[in-house]
């Protein structure tokens, strides 16, 4: 059922049938009675009362320390889209957004806090999702592996911390896969102001990571989204991204630290890896390595200026193109980025 136009419209209300019929005829309020009587045939049904039970109506309170914040990122509350587009023009630097994501139904009565919730939507788990393994995609022993989406919950989301078993959903077109939860959220009208052209925000802080000049990257007629969910201590490592992104996030909070493209010089970029694998967009660093360890093998990296803030449920951050960004979630998160350009 792909590659006719049109098939994904179709598909798309078959999915939606089927997850009303799963919703209406097999999701029960309350724990249905026994009967007595033995049927002599086996109906097919959804999830029983005791599968949803099983999970919790909010995820378990597993969280890292809260950093300190000493250089905070500049902060304004639900800006008008006339100064959020002077914002960038006049300082092109990242901004947090408080107040802008109220009318999200993903924050209220479709809450994405809710396991019960996230499981329904995936027709009980039973959705296959790519998964990261390990805290963060530059660590030795790092992979990937497709699992259902209720696998997932349970070994990641619902257990205890343990640094050695972490799995992240990480930059996954989600919504394109279960479109019903794209109803949940809305595109930041943000994403529709025009920013600095790509070409002159990178050209304005000087080289691309890999120090050749910039190129811009294809031009999006939509803003393109990714979803981030996973549990306390995974790490998106120190990297840039070729587009404008709004940050927004939906459960729980993420420590990020940003770097401005001017201070590469002093963020030991990767190079081109094995197998062709260009990752000059990602840095040497782990940013929050102890100090002794970075000045020895990265001494240049102390003196890099940086902003940080602690990104809550129902803020958005605005990551300029080219800025370099360091995310580390401090609880169960889940977070949705908004490319644009």
């Amino acid at each position: 059922m792909a590659g006719a136009a049109g098939r994904e419209a179709m598909i798309e209300r078959l999915l939606a049938e089927l997850q009303r019929w799963w919703h209406l005829e097999d999701v029960p309020l309350r724990p249905r009675p026994r009967s007595r009587k033995r049927r002599r045939r086996r109906r097919v049904q959804g999830p029983t009362w005791d599968f949803f039970s099983s999970f919790s109506s909010s995820f378990p309170v597993i969280a890292e320390g809260l950093p300190t914040v000493r250089q905070p990122v500049e902060s304004s509350t639900a800006p008008s889209m006339r100064d959020f587009e002077t914002h960038m023009m006049a300082s092109g630097r990242p901004l947090l957004i408080r107040e802008a994501l109220a009318h999200w139904p993903a924050l209220h009565e479709r809450p994405w806090a809710s396991p019960a919730y996230l499981l329904e939507k995936t027709f009980g788990g039973r959705r296959l999702v790519p998964v990261e393994l390990g805290r963060s995609y530059t660590d030795a022993g790092w992979g990937q592996s497709i699992i259902t989406f209720k696998e997932f919950m349970e070994k990641y989301m619902m257990s205890s911390a343990d640094a050695s078993k972490l799995g992240y959903l990480a930059q996954h077109d989600l919504f394109a896969q279960i479109p019903s939860l794209r109803n949940d959220i809305a595109v930041p009208d943000y994403c529709y102001t025009n920013p600095p052209p790509t070409k002159t925000a990178i050209k304005d802080a000087g080289l691309t990571a890999a120090g050749k000049a910039a190129a811009p990257p294809p031009r999006l007629d939509e803003p393109l989204l990714n979803a981030w969910f996973g549990p306390a201590g995974t790490v998106s490592p120190l990297h840039t991204d070729p587009y404008h992104n709004i940050l927004c996030q939906v459960v729980g909070q993420k420590y990020v630290r940003l770097y401005s493209p001017a201070q590469t010089d002093k963020l030991y970029p990767k190079g081109v890896e094995g197998g062709g694998v260009d990752m000059s967009n990602t840095s040497e660093v782990d940013a929050e390595a102890p100090t002794d360890e970075l000045d020895a093998e990265y001494p240049l990296f102390r003196h890099a200026e940086y902003v940080e803030t602690i990104l809550r449920e129902g803020e958005c951050l605005y990551i300029p193109v080219g800025w370099w960004h360091y995310v580390r979630s401090l609880s169960v998160s889940f977070s949705v980025s908004f490319w644009w350009n």
